[in-house]
């Protein structure tokens, strides 16, 4: 039998890379607004080199790739083969010389210590069940007053009870978990490790769904996925319940859905 580590990695490698394919390309994103908050909030100077953990298909690396500029070196990472086949994609389609992307296990990095001036990390931590052994790993890589940025969930829209309410009624054996560190976690942690100026910011960014089968299809396009795909009830009968309570909602402008996240930094002495 796999050790239950293993087996928790190969579910998120199983849909992560059956999500790729339409991963953030169906209906509204905040992964490329906040991919862009932490690049630029984070101070990247050109010729930098940064690591993006859980690159997805490269809302982070993008920017930072843009701001370390030819001198720098970015260098994306995810366990999922299909996501890090959509990063080298966008690489490709930007024409940058100066990123790169490999699958690798984000708790043991192929790389030696001191390797990066910043790691930034965005919707990823909630994956990872051992907080600290992550930090301690990512911390491993970073340089004398590295950086290191994270994303993550700071609260669910309340407006959206609902459909936790209805996922819940279809029995999944699967959670999301986004909310499994508060930022008060989160810098503790880090304090813990000697990061200093260690800081939180809480933003928020308005998604707007213009109908049901959007929605639809962009949940089953990210993590979400999973959760669905573990549904014990009847699918068919859940989804027709999502169409009936959306369309209970929505307005001619559409469903609106407020995204809460956490941006922590904080500096290696």
């Amino acid at each position: 039998m796999k050790p239950i580590a293993e087996e928790s990695k190969a579910k998120v490698i199983a849909v992560y890379d059956a999500a790729a394919a339409t991963y953030n390309c169906v209906g509204p994103s905040f992964f490329l607004h906040f991919g862009r908050r932490l690049a630029s909030g984070i101070e990247i100077a050109p010729g930098s080199k940064v690591l993006d953990v859980a690159t997805g298909t490269g809302a982070v690396l993008v920017p930072a790739a843009e701001l370390v500029g030819d001198e720098g070196r970015v260098i994306g990472i995810d366990i999922s083969p299909q996501m890090i086949d959509r990063a080298r994609t966008e690489i490709q389609k930007f024409g940058f010389c100066n990123a790169d992307v490999l699958v690798a296990d984000a708790e043991n990095l192929p790389f030696p210590q001191r390797s990066f001036d910043h790691v930034l990390c965005s919707f990823a931590i909630f994956l990872f069940s051992d907080l600290r052994s992550l930090i301690s790993e990512w911390g491993r890589v970073l340089r004398s007053r590295g950086r290191i940025g994270l994303v993550y969930s700071a609260g669910e829209d309340q407006k959206w009870k609902w459909y936790e309410q209805l996922i819940s009624r279809y029995d999944p054996t699967s959670s999301l978990g986004t909310e499994r560190y508060s930022p008060k976690q989160v810098e503790a942690t880090l304090k813990h490790f000697g990061f200093t100026n260690v800081a939180t910011n809480v933003e928020t960014h308005r998604l707007i769904f213009s109908n049901a089968s959007e929605f639809w299809g962009w949940a089953w396009s990210h993590g979400d996925r999973g959760v669905l795909e573990s549904l014990t009830g009847n699918r068919a009968d859940f989804k027709r319940e999502l169409f009936e309570e959306f369309g209970k909602r929505t307005s001619a402008n559409g469903l609106p859905y407020q995204v809460f996240a956490a941006i922590t930094v904080g500096a290696r002495q």
